[in-house]
């Protein structure tokens, strides 16, 4: 009787603990899009929010010299469970409060920014 190679065990055994943890790995991005070394504040008006993991992301209507208003979109920002563990509530800025959002933009497109913080009108810092 012939014995049974270990190789296609061992090789099941690999192929399945990759299965296992690739998924979490695959989950997650880099931050390298954004540029970093720039903060940028808006001042404005909360348009529209989504408060939820993996990431917070909202617009931002400001009003710029002269009367036109201007739509910043966040396209991502910390975890709604970390900013909450912080003491911000989806309700503090909800569409409609006035804020001062920080933001550092994507490289690839100026006009879309990671949020780095949030500032109430009270002057608390969320981050």
């Amino acid at each position: 009787m012939r014995k049974a190679s270990r190789v296609p065990r061992f090789a099941f055994a690999v192929i399945a603990i990759l299965a296992v943890t690739a998924p979490p790995v695959l989950g997650h991005h880099s931050f390298a899009i954004y540029d970093f070394s720039q903060e940028i504040p808006f001042e404005g008006v909360v348009e529209t929010l989504n408060f939820k993991n993996p990431h917070i992301a909202m617009t931002l209507t400001r009003t710029l010299e002269g009367g036109a208003e201007e739509t910043i979109t966040f396209i991502e920002g910390a975890p709604a469970n970390m900013l909450v563990r912080r003491g911000l509530r989806p309700a503090m800025i909800e569409p409609g409060t006035r804020i001062t959002a920080i933001g550092s933009p994507l490289r690839e497109d100026p006009g879309v920014y990671f949020l780095r913080r949030i500032r109430l009108e009270d002057g608390r810092e969320f981050q």
